[in-house]
């Protein structure tokens, strides 16, 4: 039953993963840019004639694609840095777009494309020329279903050439940055057909992209994987003899001037460079302290004991208590258990094995033993009075279902922490070692961090790509908040989930080593931060935004963790060796060296402490088999109190962990408060954009619009086909 709940688990989390990224196989259409090459002329009238290839691979049904080609320029990273106000960023607009013909590139499907002054999204073998708020938007009519498509577009960017006095320059931004769709590569190739002298040429945008000259008459600019949103852009300088006929005259020396701006920018790379390695060897060296904190202040020696003196740690340490010191942790659920074989074994809880005629073969009853309860701890005595209650007797497997149910469970397993923690203390355990003047300097270093990433975030500037793009992007999300709450909170539960999960499932892995309560903050704020950093290269993939955010989760961690650095005394550190060499015996099987099997009538004692340390499982396959003892061979053989005990009592973290009573809570709030909003929202169908291209801030190419079928809450068609085209780019309809 066990294994079919964790299967089904993992099969419904990847479900809900899948939902989450937008990755349902049934519904999903996206499109991909497998490959942009650009051909640019420059013609001796200052107009570049440039054809354009873009293969497209469509998934699913698309109408067409449709590109937009922007009057404006807008080069993010000039724009931060160059302060030249001689060169105005108009004098790098076209003043026309002339488009000469849109083609289909492959041989198999070559063909030619009509222009018309408009067509329905049906029309195949057409396209439309549309000009509005400063763009020419090209719409390609050409039905693709799960194919790859190359387009050719030819047109002709007039009076985009500038005459200095003294140099000739093409400056463009031919990839803009409201790019939706990764350009896995781009080429971009610039002839001066009839040039003999020297050029110089620069690329902006991407730090992985590539400039070179081939030769006087040939640069070429190469990038691999530009991100959503980034922008590509190209500065070239050459003889103006090139282009005699150009009537775009700026009247200055302008080549000093550009060079000083290119360095500028240059520098200012470098230095940005430079900035987010520092972050990174920053959090690097904090990751280092943080290390050699956790073994200086909470790591104990181990060291050999020659003898373990059973009966004194037994008498000393109940097995919650030994499990805590021997794994350095918090009380786990599983000490329950532990506690009651302890009590049963000492005679303070009779048990009584009773047949049955359901489905189990025993009934396990435990009973108190009034006469013996003075043989009692105070951990034992809070566990004794929780099991029991005023009942004087229970059923075992009954009560073990029930006791994680109650609603004030968790609270009693925290009071009952408390006071582990406070008998442990008072033994020489789990005392705070971490100097104040220490704990003080990882605060002022949290500050710093802080300082430093703020400097460092306005020295990059809030400009990721465009600024456009980033309103687009907080104009929808407000939006989605507005409109699709619900769902929003529905989809909320998917990742708590997931954090929880991974805290749990990382915790019980090396809570043996470090520590319950250093694991349990350590991890949360890792898969915290670690999803931040996954959104964060999904959507905004910026290098610096990353540095930082591993810094201040560095830096978090640091300030944290450092109060939970524990150490044990001389003589708890002792009782530690002790316990882990009784630990390595039981599992090892090894205290039977001198003794015969049967001989040994402390297998119970043994168990509850086996239970305690972990290694309940090992031991308990070679009890069972033994005949030690009738009782204990009847409760071994029962699956269901053995599944407990295996399971380390997990039962009890699903029903009464904080983390699982809250996704309760909150699985049940949203329920009641917006599940019959949810159900009863129309499904509304229909086809809208999937936008792709680029805005009004620089030249673009490609994208398009879809046509999605999925819920949607107080939203048209019409709706979506008002904002896509309001936004620009480009797609596929």
């Amino acid at each position: 039953m066990r294994e079919k709940i964790k299967r089904y688990g993992i099969i419904l989390l990847f479900m809900l993963m899948a939902i989450l990224l937008g990755n349902n196989t049934v519904q999903a259409k996206s499109y991909q840019v497998k490959e942009m090459d650009i051909q640019a002329t420059i013609n001796e009238d200052g107009s570049v004639g440039i054809q354009q290839n873009i293969t497209y691979q469509f998934k699913g049904s698309y109408h067409g694609i449709y590109i937009n080609i922007p009057y404006q320029l807008q080069d993010l990273e000039r724009d931060e840095i160059v302060k030249n106000e001689k060169i105005k960023d108009s004098l790098y607009n076209p003043t026309n777009v002339r488009v000469n013909s849109v083609a289909l590139e492959k041989e198999e499907t070559k063909k030619t494309f009509q222009q018309v002054e408009m067509a329905k999204n049906e029309r195949k073998g057409v396209y439309t020329i549309m000009n509005q708020q400063g763009m020419q938007t090209i719409k390609v009519y050409e039905p693709s279903q799960d194919v790859t498509k190359t387009f050719k577009i030819d047109y002709t960017l007039e009076n985009l050439g500038v005459k200095h006095n003294d140099i000739g320059e093409l400056y463009y931004n031919f990839i803009g940055g409201a790019w939706e769709v990764e350009i896995e590569k781009l080429n971009i190739d610039i002839y001066l057909p009839k040039n003999k002298e020297p050029i110089q040429v620069w690329g902006h945008g991407p730090y992985n992209g590539k400039s070179k000259i081939i030769n006087n008459t040939h640069a070429n600019f190469y990038v691999k994987n530009v991100k959503p949103g980034q922008y590509v852009a190209t500065r070239v300088l050459f003889d103006n003899a090139n282009i005699p006929n150009a009537t775009k005259l700026s009247n200055i020396e302008a080549k000093e001037l550009i060079y000083k701006d290119e360095n500028a920018i240059i520098e200012n790379k470098e230095e940005k460079e430079a900035y987010t390695k520092k972050i990174i060897i920053f959090a690097i060296c904090l990751l280092i302290y943080w290390i050699i904190l956790m073994l200086l202040f909470e790591k104990d020696k181990k060291y050999k004991v020659a003898n373990i003196e059973e009966e004194k740690l037994f008498a000393k340490y109940n097995p919650m208590m030994a499990g805590c010191i021997q794994g350095s942790r918090a009380i786990l659920a599983r000490d329950i258990i532990a506690v009651i074989l302890g009590l049963i074994s000492k005679k303070v809880v009779e048990l009584e094995i009773k047949q049955s005629m359901g489905k189990e073969n025993y009934v396990y009853i435990i009973r108190k033993n009034i006469e013996q309860e003075e043989n009692m701890d105070e951990i034992e005595a809070y566990i004794y009075h929780w099991i029991f209650g005023n009942r004087q007797e229970v059923d075992l497997t009954k009560r073990l279902k029930e006791l994680p149910k109650e609603s004030k469970a968790n609270v009693k397993f925290r009071e009952l922490n408390k006071k582990v923690e406070k008998k442990l203390a008072q033994k020489g355990a789990n005392q705070a070692k971490v100097p104040l003047i220490i704990r003080a300097f990882n605060v002022f270093l949290f500050i710093l961090s802080v300082v430093v990433i703020s400097k460092h975030i306005m020295f990059n500037g809030f400009n990721l790509y465009n600024t456009q793009k980033a309103n687009e992007i907080l104009t929808g999300v407000g939006i989605y908040l507005l409109f699709c709450i619900p769902l929003l909170i529905g989809l909320l539960y998917i990742p708590i989930n997931l954090i929880i999960m991974i805290r749990h499932k990382i915790n019980k892995t090396v809570q043996r080593i470090t520590g319950q309560k250093v694991v349990t903050t350590t991890i949360s704020l890792c898969v915290f931060f670690g999803i931040i950093i996954i959104l964060t290269i999904a959507f905004f993939p910026v290098k610096y935004i990353v540095a930082d955010e591993i810094l201040i989760c560095m830096a978090t961690i640091l300030i944290l963790t450092d109060n939970l650095m524990l150490k044990n005394n001389a003589i708890m550190i002792e009782d530690f060796s002790k316990l882990n060499a009784l630990k390595e015996k039981i599992e090892n099987y090894s205290l039977m060296q001198d003794r015969e099997v049967e001989q040994i009538i402390l297998w119970d004692k043994y168990l509850s402490y086996a239970v305690s340390f972990g290694i309940a499982g090992k031991i308990m396959k070679k009890m069972k088999n033994l005949y030690i003892d009738d009782d204990l061979t009847t409760l071994l053989n029962n699956d269901l109190l053995t599944g407990f005990i295996q399971s380390d009592y997990d039962m009890f973290y699903r029903y009464a962990s904080l983390d699982r009573r809250f996704i309760r809570s909150y699985k049940e709030t949203t329920r009641n408060v917006f599940g019959g909003i949810i159900s009863s929202t129309s499904a509304l169908g229909g086809e809208g954009f999937s936008s792709g291209g680029s805005s009004s801030s620089g030249f673009s190419s490609g994208g398009g619009y879809s046509s999605r079928r999925r819920r949607r809450i107080f939203w048209t068609e019409e709706d979506i086909l008002v904002v896509v085209e309001k936004v620009g780019g480009g797609g596929a309809f």
